[in-house]
């Protein structure tokens, strides 16, 4: 289905400029970021590159391989610190050992990384609407971007580890923020992407700042794109936190109800900065019975996880 035959709210799509590079506040919390990600399943591995850039136009990249497919310890490659031009943008962008070459706005791109151990080549064309966290009716929460949009599509590519490389042709997801990225602020968050093939795509965001929670996300099925209105979220975890399923009844704007039922099978403790950790993890997952993948991110303060797994241990 073409995007535009897809229906969808108008206030929760973007401007085509919004999916290049934006001007930032100078200050330490000013920060553009792009992470595109895909679950592989039967090679038992995960995978994200990630891109970003700060309000002092120093910029860097990273790339992450891991799971049971990849040996014992994930393979973490990153370089950071890289001064760029301020008018340097993703329609065309090389840092580090990232190059992301964008395409249409809000529905092609091209990403490689061509690192030391690790490569990561993928073509993405989105299967639905890039969504509008600015399209919600109380905004984007403040303390993660001014603005940020979330979009599943079809991915071709492979992945590299160690000389080995393995082609892929699936479903995958990127998202892209912008402004401030206050990450000591954030007491707790659960991210969750999921597709099962072109026709269905989940995502939530629920997030506490400060004692409240905010929630942000869509269900697009059956041609139709709508806005989360809520989320019930349980699922298992290890005495660090590590989550290991999860179950989540979703309802939507269109009156719908989706359950998501996934399971951990690659997991990455990801110490984003000296305050958080994101618990990574790409799932096998069904929803309402069909089956997909996913990716489901959970935060926490790094001294919350460490009690918790003395507390546990």
């Amino acid at each position: 289905m073409k995007l535009t035959e897809i229906q969808v709210d108008p206030r929760l799509t973007l401007e085509p400029s919004d999916d290049r590079r934006h001007a930032l506040r100078a200050e330490s919390v000013a920060r553009e970021s792009i992470p595109y990600m895909v679950v592989l399943p039967d090679e038992k591995l995960a995978a994200f590159v990630y891109t970003w850039v700060g309000g002092d136009s120093k910029a860097g990249s990273a790339c992450c391989i891991f799971g049971p497919g990849a040996g014992s310890n994930a393979v973490f490659e990153i370089r950071d610190g890289i001064e760029v031009p301020r008018d340097a943008d993703f329609d065309d962008w090389k840092v580090g050992d990232v190059h992301v070459r964008q395409g249409k706005p809000l529905e092609v791109v091209d990403v490689v990384y061509n690192g030391d151990r690790v490569g990561f080549e993928m073509h993405f064309e989105g299967t639905h609407p890039a969504y509008n966290y600015a399209g919600h009716r109380d905004g984007c929460p403040s303390a993660v971007a001014d603005n940020r949009f979330e979009q599943s599509g079809l991915i071709t590519g492979a992945l590299r580890l160690d000389g080995r490389r393995m082609p892929f042709e699936t479903t995958g997801h990127r998202d892209h923020s912008w402004g401030t990225r206050d990450w000591a602020a954030v007491q707790h968050w659960k991210w969750f992407q999921g597709q099962a093939g072109a026709d269905l795509s989940v995502h939530f965001f629920e997030i506490h700042v400060a004692g409240r929670t905010y929630l942000r996300g869509y269900v697009y099925k059956e041609g139709h794109m709508a806005e989360v209105t809520s989320v019930q979220v349980d699922f298992e975890h290890d005495a660090d936190l590590s989550h290991r399923s999860m179950t989540a009844i979703v309802a939507d704007d269109a009156g719908r109800t989706t359950k998501v039922s996934g399971r951990t099978f690659a997991l990455y403790p990801f110490h984003v900065s000296p305050t958080t950790v994101l618990n990574e993890a790409g799932m096998t997952v069904e929803f309402d019975g069909k089956p997909g993948v996913g990716w489901l991110e959970m935060c926490w303060p790094r001294i919350y996880v460490e009690h918790m797994a003395q507390r546990n241990g």
